[in-house]
């Protein structure tokens, strides 16, 4: 009576077993077609790393693709800006004043008040919510997308973003540009398809916060020429986005800051815009030493939304070429 219990039980262990050995098979197969689905869906997204120095207004770009391309930002995301967009007024304001006060230019004189907002427009982009105050400090104030475009926001870490264009899905990494950050920028991110690189390019009579030694432009460079001979972006298509260019104009245009007086390879005229930003260019696009990789380049204005929008097309353009070149159809 025994044997037959214990018989029994065996019996009815094993078809357990053996149920729970299906179910995990069934289980194991469904995990692999997800698997093998997320993976051919991810071969089929466009992967765009957005790299650059800090203040080039790398991440104003990304905002303004989200804007034109990602049905912009909900009025939570709006909101959550606001204690950002008072930091940056109040901030601009201080800066100013210092300034005058340095300068020693009397603000009780009206001529001088309009040479300081001139002076802080062209040195600080969010100084621009002066003219707006009004608006800003009313108590039912939510921004708007030209307010958290202009406003500065420390942040830290990877910022993805990603949107459709056509049928073709894209997905935009935002790398923090700190010097402490950047070894992370290289490790993370192979089988990227494109790299976009910001430059201010009235960077180049400025210093670093940290180092004011250390010229941006110059650190910029240093920096676009390490990306290309890395070996992770040797097959990446590189673009450079030489951006501010408003900003860029104003200064060679009424500054007195000639290019010439930092970089003396520039051998144009002090007042040509075009002659400055092309000359600065070549010097980013000297830093590739691969003959079989081009160096795109486009004129920004990263607050500028159609300056944006029609870089950005043309850089879609490039990177699907380039990646029919790369399998070899075209």
């Amino acid at each position: 009576m025994k044997y037959e219990q214990y018989l029994c039980l065996g019996m009815c262990l094993h078809k357990d077993v053996a149920e729970e050995h299906k179910k995990a098979k069934v289980q194991s197969s469904k995990m692999e077609r997800d698997l093998h689905k997320h993976a051919s869906m991810e071969n089929n997204v466009v992967k765009i790393l957005t790299l650059g120095a800090p203040e080039t207004g790398k991440s104003t770009i990304v905002k303004q693709i989200k804007i034109i391309h990602n049905h912009g930002f909900s009025k939570q995301e709006l909101i959550s800006f606001k204690p950002a967009v008072l930091d940056n007024l109040l901030t601009s304001m201080k800066t100013v004043l210092q300034g005058m006060g340095t300068l020693r230019i009397n603000l009780a004189n009206k001529q001088n008040k309009s040479k300081s907002c001139s002076f802080s427009f062209v040195l600080f982009p969010s100084s621009s919510f002066f003219e707006n105050m009004s608006r800003i400090i009313a108590p039912n104030y939510i921004p708007t997308d030209a307010d958290v475009l202009r406003v500065r926001v420390r942040t830290c870490g990877i910022i993805e973003t990603q949107f459709q264009v056509d049928k073709t899905m894209f997905r935009l990494y935002d790398v923090r540009g700190q010097q402490s950050e950047r070894r992370k920028w290289l490790s993370c991110f192979e089988g990227i398809q494109a790299v976009v690189f910001v430059v201010a390019l009235n960077s180049y009579d400025m210093t670093l916060l940290e180092d004011p030694s250390v010229n941006r432009l110059q650190e910029s460079l240093e920096l676009f020429s390490s990306i290309c001979i890395h070996t992770v972006f040797q097959q990446t298509t590189m673009i450079l986005f030489m951006n501010k260019t408003d900003l860029f104009r104003e200064k060679i245009l009424k500054s007195g800051r000639h290019l010439r007086l930092y970089h003396s390879s520039y051998k144009g005229a002090d007042g040509d815009v075009d002659a400055a930003a092309h000359n600065i260019t070549a010097m980013f696009s000297a830093c590739n030493s691969n003959p079989d990789r081009p160096v795109y380049h486009h004129f920004t204005t990263a607050i500028d939304a159609t300056s944006v929008r029609v870089a950005f097309h043309v850089v879609v353009d490039q990177i699907m070429r380039g990646n029919l070149e790369a399998v070899q159809l075209v």
